[in-house]
């Protein structure tokens, strides 16, 4: 039978190895989107509709007021 600290340890590599996974996973699905692109022509402009939002900066202004 396995102590906590072994099963706890196990979490911990496993939770290692799938953050390695899906950066990999992560890097060959951005080369393969950047290929069909270049391929097709498509533009950033005509893609707009189709890809996430990415995250939304704040001035430095208003990390100040949350700050203080």
């Amino acid at each position: 039978m396995m102590s906590v600290e072994q099963i706890e340890a196990q979490i911990a590599e496993l939770q290692q190895q799938r953050k390695m996974a899906l950066s990999e996973e992560k890097g060959k699905d951005l080369a393969l989107v950047k290929q069909l692109c270049k391929k097709h022509g498509f533009t950033a402009r005509m893609l707009k509709g189709f890809i996430g939002e990415g995250r939304n900066r704040r001035s430095r202004a208003e990390l100040e007021a949350i700050a203080s």
